[in-house]
């Protein structure tokens, strides 16, 4: 658990995080705690279903009218589950996400008027619930209730009930009371994970006789002589071009020194942390890529704030973020400076990287095909030969036995059940069945892998590629300017529609203008220069010489203002006009109607 930050008027809490590579065999016991915290999740979930579930009962009993529309509430769910379940038949139907598609113009009409219908219903349940809670709160059911749960759960959290260290039992439940907040607050629901061989190890660092978390990063060296620390670091390798640290850390075990499972880890110390710094706890995650395991160690420290930098008030870089195709490239954002010394810059992602994440793409796709085929062979057999429900591998069988007609069999799914058959137990589906799966196996397999590598490398090239345009920005020592984009319109969710078309939802993809943002946003609080947020409207339309506004301005990457004839490039003129108003809004001479989150 972490410790609250008491002095945020002259420390921050930055994250660090490094790469680990571990010495031999990773220990089966370390699997298994993971195991552990993972059944402490799901044990965590279920008393918070339980707990939920007796809370709608009390409100029943203590106002019968809220059962009676509460029910009515859960049936118009269960018509808004269905109709989206139609709706993504629509699309498969379709082979489009494009919302004027006539089958999925017809099912979000469904949607629609069946969310008016429960907008309506909760309206009525809504001053029902207040008064059955009131009611609930005065006979002390409430408390009752959350008393209850605060006791199961810290319960199942102890040590000696969870058979997790402290530490790491403490840190699933901050986690799950993190998101039982997050559900209540959002209306989501807490699932149960099944685990597949990831999850963390949680550490805390205070001096002895301390009270409250924090040790220099030195003092984590012990060197070579016996130490009972559960994390140390006993050496360090400075020959190789990024410096790497011997990692000793106790993974597992019970509580005598012979019983406790320790493993040794490189840690690639890229990124060194000031010697001021105060480390207050880490993590070893151990993540899945593909069939396999890579391991990273996450440390919270608090160090001193960044002093503000002081940029002149006549100067701003102004940041137009975008995905437009150029070239054999990506072009993510065009960047303008007031400074005339600076010429207007075009950053391109690097080629190479663009075609490695086009190479994933169509991978993926390959993969997505076949699986899909391959699941259209073997589910009828599986669903005439099914598992029984105790069998260890029974929600694999269900996984593909059972799935909706119009839900394809993913091939993460068609990997797993194939190693399993390779692996472990070759009869566990008939031969008709498993001769598809090998089959399958035979010819995508090594492209499953190539996939996931390739993914894993261009992602971290691009993270890099980011961090270093970032880190050449904020070095210019100016007011940085952003647009106020939603970014979560980007976003692919399942089941909402998304007005992009399909080469532009790639460029996004393959561009990430969310992870391009975030790294300037996160360089600039690191060094201490001020960035800010305009709103992007008319940014592209508006002549930056003259300020006349080209309402007929359609897509062209070029134009000419009409009013006083500049010929502009789109992005840089949209640039050159965030800058503009960024140093406006930042200067104070323009206000916003409302506040800025990032000032």
């Amino acid at each position: 658990m972490v410790s609250r930050q008491v002095d945020k008027d002259t420390t921050e809490i930055r994250v660090y995080k490094y790469g680990l590579v571990p010495i031999g065999t990773f220990p089966e016991a370390a699997i298994s705690e993971l195991w552990r915290a993972n059944k402490l999740w799901n044990n965590l979930v279920e008393i918070h279903r339980k707990n939920r579930d007796k809370y709608d009962e009390a409100r029943c009993a203590a106002h019968p009218l809220y059962g009676e529309i509460a029910e009515k509430l859960n049936a118009i769910n269960e018509e808004i589950d269905q109709a989206y379940d139609n709706k993504r038949t629509a699309r498969m139907k379709a082979g489009t996400r494009e919302p004027s598609h006539p089958l999925i113009k017809d099912a979000d009409n469904v949607i629609a008027e069946l969310k008016k219908k429960r907008k309506a219903i909760y309206a009525e349940l809504k001053p029902i619930r207040v008064k059955a809670d009131k009611l609930l709160k005065e006979s002390g059911k409430k408390q009752e209730l959350n008393t209850a749960f605060t006791e199961q759960a810290n319960k199942i959290v102890r040590a000696k009930n969870s058979g997790l260290y402290s530490n790491t039992a403490g840190a699933v439940f901050e986690n799950f009371k993190n998101a039982r907040d997050r559900s209540r607050k959002t209306g989501g629901q807490l699932r149960f994970h099944a685990f597949d061989g990831t999850g963390f190890f949680a550490f805390r660092f205070r001096r002895k006789g301390a009270n409250v978390d924090g040790i220099s990063f030195a003092e984590l060296f012990v060197g070579n002589k016996p130490n009972a620390q559960r994390f140390a670091f006993t050496g360090r390798d400075d020959a190789r071009k990024k410096p790497r640290i011997r990692l000793r850390a106790t993974l597992a075990g019970g509580a005598t020194k012979a019983s406790k499972i320790t493993h040794e880890f490189d840690m690639i110390y890229h990124r060194p942390i000031p010697e001021n710094s105060q480390i207050q706890n880490g993590k070893i995650m151990r993540i899945r890529i593909g069939d396999r395991f890579k391991y990273h160690l996450v440390l919270t420290v608090k160090q001193p704030l960044s002093k503000p930098v002081p940029v002149p008030k006549d100067q701003a870089i102004g940041i137009d973020i975008g995905f437009r195709r150029v070239a054999n490239s990506i072009q993510v954002a065009s960047v303008t400076s007031s400074d005339p010394d600076l010429p207007p810059q075009e950053i391109p992602a690097p080629t190479k990287m663009i075609r490695g994440m086009e190479r994933v793409i169509d991978l993926q796709s390959d993969l997505s095909d076949s699986a899909a085929d391959l699941g259209a062979k073997i589910k009828p057999i599986l669903k005439d030969n099914p598992l029984a429900e105790d069998h260890p591998k029974y929600k694999l069988w269900k996984s593909v036995a059972l799935l909706k007609a119009n839900v394809t069999l993913s091939f993460e799914t068609a990997y797993k059940l194939a190693r399993w058959l390779i692996d472990h137990d070759p009869n566990l589906i008939p031969a008709t069945a498993s001769k598809p799966v090998l089959d399958w196996w035979s010819a995508y397999s090594r492209r499953y892998r190539e996939m996931h590598n390739l993914r894993a490398k261009q992602l971290l090239h691009r993270k890099h590629f980011y961090r270093q345009i970032a880190y050449e920005m904020v070095s210019r020592k100016q007011l940085i300017v952003l647009e106020e984009i939603n970014l979560t319109i980007f976003a692919e969710v399942k089941d909402r529609n998304n007005k992009l078309s399909n080469k532009a939802r790639a460029q996004r993809v393959l561009a990430s203008p969310s992870e391009f943002r975030n790294a300037i946003i996160n360089a600039a609080n690191r060094e201490g220069v001020p960035h800010i947020s305009v709103p992007p409207q008319y940014t592209s339309k508006t002549c930056s010489a003259c300020g006349q506004i080209n309402k007929n301005l359609g897509s062209d990457k070029t134009w000419a203002c009409p009013n006083c004839g500049v010929h502009h490039d789109r992005d840089e003129n949209a640039a050159r006009n965030i800058a503009e108003l960024g140093k406006a809004y930042f200067s104070g001479s323009k206000k916003r109607k409302k506040p800025n989150k990032h000032l």
